[in-house]
């Protein structure tokens, strides 16, 4: 059950008494991960941007981007800006990027995060880590669930949905066109500005 009038923050505390709620997480990444010297080797540059094409299914494929069109964002970029992908192990990489996919822990990838310019993926667990460090997202949001529930105030928000929140674990054919409609040279446009 999704409910749509409360960011989800919110909704869990709402259970404890709690109103108005910063909209941000908390996550340590000064114990057991990266030093800032480790993450810049591992990049090769101290100004990146990182990126996370890849989301995850398992629970939901309406949140997926087009893995096409995160290649053209990269390709049309790669000139200016430095991409390093962080992911799970086994995911498929992007052209022109830094991989760091699986060579790093959960909190690791937050560092890396947070050392970099901004955070870009479709909205997932790394948005909420981005968050947690302080770094400025750029998040796209589908139809599966409300912007509302998700999306944080700092962050630059591009919901491409245009229908109604659906909520499905199914593949929706609706949240499917919307990205495979969306124009991704938007998200080039603001990652030039950034």
């Amino acid at each position: 059950f999704h409910r749509q009038d409360k960011h989800i923050i919110e909704q869990y505390c709402e259970v404890y008494g709690i109103e108005n709620p910063v909209l941000q997480c908390y996550l340590s990444t000064d114990k057991d991960c990266w030093t800032d010297r480790q993450v810049l080797e591992s990049t090769g540059t101290d100004r990146y941007v990182v990126i996370e094409p890849n989301s995850k299914v398992n629970y939901t494929p309406n949140r997926a981007y087009p893995f096409e069109k995160w290649q053209k964002i990269v390709n049309s970029l790669k000139e200016q800006i430095t991409f390093v992908q962080v992911g799970v192990s086994g995911s498929k990489v992007l052209d022109n990027v830094v991989d760091l996919t699986g060579k790093t822990t959960f909190r690791d990838t937050a560092k890396v995060i947070k050392l970099a310019s901004v955070f870009v993926s479709a909205e997932g667990g790394l948005v909420h880590a981005a968050t947690a460090v302080g770094t400025k997202s750029i998040v796209i949001i589908t139809g599966y669930q409300s912007e509302k529930m998700v999306a944080y105030p700092q962050n630059i928000n591009v919901n491409i949905s245009s229908h109604e929140v659906c909520g499905l674990k199914v593949s929706c054919d609706h949240c499917r066109l919307d990205a495979e409609n969306h124009n991704h040279e938007n998200i080039t446009e603001i990652l030039r500005k950034e």
